[in-house]
């Protein structure tokens, strides 16, 4: 049997033009991510097989040029000079046509074997346009296809094409004679001549690209000529000083210039108007949601409704899934019905289902707010909400490229820290990686889906969460204000963002982004949250307490034998003395020990040991909050289906002054250790990840306790 044609191709293409979507659909999801070698970008690898061949696909960062000014340049830049391809697919948005087209004529001018995608021509064709792919094929010298990125036929129909031009395609070329004689092309015949002299042989045939990045001014191709030949260096960059002694303008701003003359020159011609005029959707849209007056009310409005939305929705699914654990934890008894005091028993009811289960009972919760969000972002409004907050970020010392960051935060502060790569400005970005922690991510969203009931009636449910939100963000506001007044004083940076057209948002993208979602909470939750539920287990369960100060039993049995109290009184006084057994059993604990041992400093906060040893397994990941106080109350509840839940037993334990306190500690208090390792590896600094730990951690010491001081006097 004949082994099978291999080939290997690249994705190249600016952020949202569609190429992930397309990498996704071509992969099928089988997608391997790992990272480039010493960064922390992403690599995204896959493959397919089509006509008995495979074809291996790499993702490359999405760039907007190969000028190595940010990591995923370098990165995309370095993969491409690499020349480990069979072929390049350049992925080009058809709906911003004029601006994709930048990046291939660069590739263009690399020489490079490579096609056009000219995906989302359905978005194109709905605002009455279309493009004459054929014609523009034939000026370019370059094949392309049209493409629908999220559609079966036209993915298949991609494969072909690939498969047809992996290995055959012709080399692109892209000649800067065709403007005609201008001082750019002397320039550029001079350099290369100088560059070919000048250089090995082999680079040679790359001198009129070399040639152009050293009008570009690029670093990379300069500081190679620097270090290898510094009289060639030297003799270039006098060449390229001529160019703005001539112009009075700079040799960079004319090639970008310049490549723009060649996008409408030959380029445009063949993108078309057709008959039928469509309204212009995006426009009149944005007219209501990037109004200065009417847009910042109108995102804050949005986000209130996605709250309220996750719980009047959550909270049914919610009590499904905690009758599920209920379930669970009495079959699980029931295996044990010689009423012994299994050990094995214990384990699996209170530290595996209360802990794991515990946490997993706030996963459709956690959908439902990924629902929303994914909604949101596929729609198109995302981005709008970072340009809408561009003028207000500015009054806090960062721009608008912060944002992106911060909302990412929403969901992790790991990818939130990671995605600062993109700020331009070091002050900048060390001033957002300290405050995105405050912007609650997924794993603080369980607790407060836990806490917010046990304090607040139903009809404030909404508004309680939205308020932790808001107070996150002010507070991160003011935080970053302050740094960059005092310790990370420095000039602003600039914001540029793409607004993509406002979408139907599709079902199967928005499942994607939930299921991944999903799935890694999932996966968190049956890792890190389990071996912390096995720790904490242990250490709130040994030593066992043998001798009570009071008989509990008695007590509760008494109670259930009252003929004189309701139903619902007996329910509350049974709760009582449950949480007062379980305080004098988890005390004498090795957890209830250093729990007893840390209370005194936590006492202005209203917390007890029980919160105390709570939040320290919380800085393993937020939600082993939950997973240890279902522990803690777990110990010795025989979870039957009478057993007042983990809400019920905090509403008995702690006061609305606590409530808020806790609920205020864990929104700003310091992240989990991945965050804080993920600081550090960002910024190369442990003064840097110390600090972020120190600050957040006192700060959110200083407003519970306050907090907790105002309520206490005023209840």
């Amino acid at each position: 049997m004949a082994p099978k044609q291999q080939f290997k191709v690249l994705l190249v293409g600016n952020p949202n033009c569609g190429k992930t979507t397309i990498f996704n659909s071509l992969s099928g999801m089988r997608a391997k991510v790992g990272n480039y070698s010493g960064v922390t970008v992403d690599k995204k690898t896959g493959r397919f097989e089509v006509d008995g061949a495979v074809v291996e696909v790499e993702d490359l960062p999405g760039i907007y040029t190969l000028s190595a000014s940010s990591s995923e340049e370098k990165i995309a830049r370095d993969v491409i000079s690499e020349g480990n391809f069979d072929l390049i697919v350049n992925v080009v948005d058809s709906s911003n046509f004029e601006r994709n087209l930048y990046l291939t004529l660069q590739l263009a001018e690399m020489k490079l074997p490579f096609v056009i995608a000219l995906n989302m021509t359905d978005e194109l064709e709905r605002q009455g346009k279309y493009i004459d792919y054929k014609g523009l094929s034939a000026a370019l010298g370059i094949p392309i296809v049209k493409c629908v990125g999220y559609d079966t036929a036209s993915i298949s129909l991609l494969k072909k094409f690939i498969l047809k031009n992996a290995g055959a395609c012709t080399l692109a070329h892209f000649p800067w004679e065709i403007l005609g004689e201008n001082i750019l092309n002397s320039k550029i015949a001079v350099i290369a001549e100088m560059l070919k002299s000048g250089l090995p042989e082999e680079y040679a045939e790359f001198a009129p690209w070399m040639a152009v990045r050293v009008l570009e001014n690029d670093r990379v191709v300069l500081d190679s000529l620097k270090t290898r030949t510094p009289h060639l260096y030297e003799s270039v960059k006098r060449v390229a000083a001529e160019v703005e002694a001539q112009t009075g303008e700079s040799a960079e701003s004319l090639v970008s210039a310049a490549r723009y003359g060649m996008i409408d020159k030959i380029c445009m011609p063949f993108l078309k108007s057709q008959q039928i005029q469509h309204a212009n959707l995006t426009s009149a849209l944005d007219s209501i949601f990037l109004n200065k007056i009417i847009g910042i009310p109108l995102f804050f409005l949005l986000m209130y409704a996605v709250f309220e939305f996750v719980f009047a929705l959550g909270d049914p699914l919610m009590g499904i899934m905690e009758s599920f654990f209920i379930w669970l934890g009495n079959a699980i008894s029931s295996i044990w019905n010689d009423g012994g005091d299994s050990m094995l028993e214990k384990f699996l009811v209170d530290g595996v289902i209360g802990g794991v289960g515990g946490v997993f009972v706030f996963l459709p919760n956690i959908i439902l707010l990924f629902f929303a969000l994914a909604i949101l972002e596929d729609s198109g409004y995302m981005a709008r909400a970072a340009f809408l907050c561009d003028r207000i970020m500015k009054r806090f010392g960062l721009s608008g490229s912060s944002v992106i960051p911060m909302l990412i935060g929403f969901g992790c502060s790991v990818p939130a820290i990671i995605g600062t790569r993109t700020l331009k400005s070091r002050v900048e970005r060390i001033a957002t990686i300290m405050v995105i922690p405050l912007f609650s991510c997924g794993a603080r969203f369980p607790v407060y889906v836990l806490l917010i009931p046990v304090f607040f009636p139903q009809q404030y449910r909404g508004a309680a969460m939205f308020g932790i939100y808001i107070i996150g963000i002010a507070v991160a506001m003011a935080l970053s204000k302050l740094l960059r007044i005092t310790a990370l004083k420095g000039d602003d940076s600039s914001f540029l963002i793409e607004l993509p057209p406002y979408r139907l948002p599709r079902l199967r993208n928005v499942l994607e982004q939930i299921s991944v979602r999903a799935f890694g909470f999932i996966k968190k939750a049956g890792t890190i949250i389990l071996a912390m539920s096995v720790i904490l287990w242990a250490m709130s369960t040994f030593p066992e307490k043998k001798v009570y100060e009071r008989d509990y039993d008695a007590e509760i049995a008494k109670i259930q034998q009252s003929h004189n109290m309701s139903e619902a009184d007996k329910s509350d006084e049974i709760a009582t003395i449950e949480n007062a057994e379980t305080s004098e059993r988890f005390s004498y604990t090795y957890m209830g020990r250093l729990g007893n041992f840390m209370e005194p400093v936590f006492k202005p906060l209203g917390f007890d040991n029980k919160l105390v040893s709570a939040l320290l397994g919380a800085l393993a990941a937020k939600e082993v909050f939950i997973t240890q106080l279902g522990i803690i109350y777990g110990l010795g509840d025989d979870a039957s289906e009478e057993s007042a839940s983990l809400r019920d037993r905090l509403n008995a334990d702690y006061s609305f002054p606590q409530g808020i306190s806790i609920l205020l500690f864990i929104l700003l208090s310091s992240p989990c250790i991945a965050t804080i390792s993920t600081t550090y590896a960002e910024t190369k600094s442990w003064r840097i990840a110390a600090s972020q730990f120190a600050i957040l951690t006192l700060l959110a010491y200083l407003t519970a306790m306050v907090a907790f001081q105002i309520a206490s006097n005023a209840v």
